[in-house]
């Protein structure tokens, strides 16, 4: 009986101690070989932002589809203990936030030469981040601001 306690107890900290590793620079590289961008999503578990993020935008149909056709998603979630390898960084999540200098949630697109194409700190609105999608997918980041291609599309922003 106590070495079935001690088994449980080496079997419950091999679980509570596993991490992934998420490697940034290897991602993109698939991602060249698909011609996508890579979306990650940077949130923590109990931000209230982060849950609206996710719930009222990052969970909708057309978003999710937007995505799923033109980019490779990474979602980090940073009470978790993954590894994050990213050019000449390689931490926790955790350690990765405070690296990037933004809080949460935000939402980092990366282009083809590994560099960030835009950050997006906060909370969008469906309509809003499928604009955002739009603005990486088409390059447009290259070229203009967010505003100066929300006007080209005659987008107006939900008040």
């Amino acid at each position: 009986m106590k070495i079935m306690k001690i088994l449980f107890l080496l079997i419950s900290l091999q679980i509570l101690s596993y991490s992934a590793e998420i490697n940034i620079d290897k991602i993109i590289e698939k991602a060249n070989k698909n011609n996508k961008h890579v979306f990650v999503y940077l949130h923590w578990k109990d931000c209230v932002y982060c849950q609206e993020m996710s719930m009222f935008t990052l969970d909708t149909e057309s978003v999710q589809k937007a995505v799923k056709n033109d980019f490779i998603y990474v979602d980090i979630e940073t009470s978790k203990n993954d590894t994050v390898i990213y050019k000449d960084f390689k931490g926790t999540s955790k350690e990765f936030t405070k690296h990037i200098g933004f809080g949460f949630p935000v939402s980092i697109f990366y282009d083809k030469d590994k560099s960030v194409a835009s950050l997006f700190p906060g909370v969008y609105a469906e309509d809003e981040f499928l604009v955002i999608l739009k603005y990486i997918k088409s390059n447009s980041y290259k070229k203009m601001e967010l505003q100066e291609y929300e006007k080209k599309l005659g987008f107006k922003k939900k008040k």
